[in-house]
């Protein structure tokens, strides 16, 4: 649509605060991402050397190695335990606490308060620094890990299951409470059927989760095949290292694909005609009793038993007392310079994956794609990349290019092609297409359909992923040191194996309110821009 004229000359809008805001943050990221590059050592001379770097690890990983494949696939097997009882652990542990935390369930304001602060407290700490603790604790081996993923499922399940039983419609809850039935029954009858769908949903997304976290867990000696790498990687025996790689991509697609399925079959299709509605119930009875037939077999593949969770309680309750008072004196300064170190890592890594991740976006999303074999690449680049976590890239890039932030920012640049790179391209999916289709019907190309309405229609969108990104980046950074990526994860991994706790405790909580910052911070720019 043309500007009004005034004269021979277009009347265009004011400026005003809010149409500065985006240009104006703009700068500031721009600035910040110059910043952080300068203060981890990231020159652009050095990222074309790494490519070199890469090139020289994959000649001396291949070709692979699989002489030890059975061990391999037997530590696969107890990754796959883990990750199945660390879920159902999480799920069981999730459902009455979500109970006390909820506002329209809980017994008392005080016992809600707890309930969210036990589950606030879980949340806040990375699954790798628990299996850190744990490992301390009750000694090396799978069941550490299994704990530590259930301890961070609790903190994610509890949460979300909570402000589910918090949407639900008072109405039923209401009309069992007028016939006398008890706080049980009016959950059972009531709360249950509103939120069991959700409450699936999100655990088979804990699964998810729980799959990428479990193959590093095992890097710090929380058993699977993450040991196995951390193991060859010592020996330098980089050929089977690359076979360890290839097993642990396949096994994270393989397990997301099924999730997916399971999703897909019991959850996104259970409206249903009445037709069907008989067989969706029959196969969610299946599902959930094959699903408690593998939790209980899991579990007991990989030690767990009432002995070994008496043993975890006992051990982390020593390392709890060993934690107070923290101790914030000592190193401050080295702490304070880790903590910035790992905004800079997230930062860079933020904007950098995100103008990777935002071409390959717009060639996978079905209505800005140049066509439908492009956009299958693209998909199918974007599942490819997600069969390798993060932390195992920032393992392979530390190997590569030498312990420090580098190795960090590296990681999660590659790691955006995965998880921005969906998100992007999802959310670009759902954009008006009537845009896009009067400019095709003028002759506009590919790019010009891009710049003129895809890009224009999705800024929001745009702006809204990279502050996610970064909120969930910072994150990852905070544990990035633990394998050498630079950041806080370094110091807090020398606190505890140096058995300081009063340090560790420390630094978790600097660590925890670094990251509550910048989620306020994210949800403050989000509200404002988008």
């Amino acid at each position: 649509m043309s500007l009004p004229v005034a004269g021979d000359r277009p009347v265009r809008p004011p400026v005003t605060w809010r149409s500065l805001q985006l240009p104006l943050l703009s700068l500031a990221v721009l600035a910040l991402f110059v910043i952080a590059l300068v203060q981890t050592d990231s020159s652009p001379a050095r990222f074309v050397g790494s490519l070199d770097d890469l090139a020289n690890l994959f000649a001396r990983m291949w070709p692979p190695v699989a002489t030890e494949w059975p061990r391999y696939l037997e530590a696969t097997w107890i990754t796959g335990g883990m990750v199945v009882a660390a879920t159902g652990l999480g799920f069981l542990i999730s459902v009455p606490v979500a109970i006390l935390a909820a506002r329209n369930t809980t017994l008392h304001p005080v016992v809600h308060a707890v309930a969210r602060g036990l589950v606030a407290l879980a949340r806040a700490i990375p699954s790798i620094v628990w299996a850190l603790l744990l490992v301390r604790a009750i000694g090396i081996g799978p069941v550490a890990g299994v704990f530590a993923m259930t301890l961070s499922s609790f903190g994610m399940l509890g949460k979300l299951f909570a402000d589910a039983i918090e949407e639900v419609d008072p109405k039923p809850l209401d009309a069992l409470t007028a016939t006398g039935a008890s706080r049980i029954q009016v959950f059972v009858g009531g709360v249950l059927p509103q939120v069991l769908a959700t409450w699936l949903s999100l655990s088979l997304f804990r699964l998810d989760i729980n799959v990428r976290r479990s193959v590093i867990l095992g890097f710090v000696g929380a058993g699977g095949i993450g040991f196995e790498l951390q193991r060859v990687l010592g020996q330098l025996a980089y050929q089977r290292a690359f076979t360890i790689v290839a097993i642990i991509f396949v096994f994270v697609i393989a397990l997301e694909r099924l999730s997916a399925w399971v999703r897909s079959t019991l959850i996104d299709g259970s409206v249903e005609s009445n037709g069907r509605a008989r067989r969706s119930t029959t196969m969610k009875a299946v599902a959930v009793s094959v699903a408690t037939v593998g939790f209980v077999a899991a579990s007991l593949a990989v030690g767990i038993t009432p002995a070994s969770i008496g043993d975890a309680v006992s051990g982390m309750a020593r390392v709890a007392g060993r934690m107070l008072p923290p101790d914030f004196a000592t190193n401050w300064e080295g702490i304070l310079s880790a903590m910035l170190e790992t905004v800079w890592i997230a930062l860079a890594a933020t904007v950098m994956g995100m103008a990777i991740a935002l071409p390959i976006a717009l060639l996978a999303a079905r209505n800005t794609s140049p066509g439908p074999w492009v956009s299958f690449l693209a998909r199918a680049v974007m599942v490819l990349q997600r069969g390798v976590p993060e932390l195992v890239l920032a393992v392979v890039f530390v190997v590569a290019v030498g312990l420090g932030p580098f190795a960090g920012i590296l990681a999660l640049t590659v790691g955006a092609i995965g998880f921005t790179g969906k998100l992007l391209a999802d959310g670009l999916e759902t954009l008006p297409e009537a845009p896009v289709v009067g400019l095709a019907s003028v002759g506009a190309t590919w790019s010009q359909r891009t710049a003129g309405a895809v890009l224009r229609q999705g800024m929001p969108l745009i702006v809204g992923t990279g502050v996610y990104t970064l909120d969930v980046y910072v994150r990852a950074a905070t544990v990035l040191g633990v394998v050498g990526a630079g950041g806080i994860g370094g110091i807090l991994n020398s606190t505890i194996q140096s058995h300081t706790y009063d340090r560790t405790l420390a630094i978790c909580l600097i660590v925890f309110a670094l990251i509550y910052g910048f989620e306020r911070m994210a949800g403050w720019v989000r509200k404002r821009l988008v």
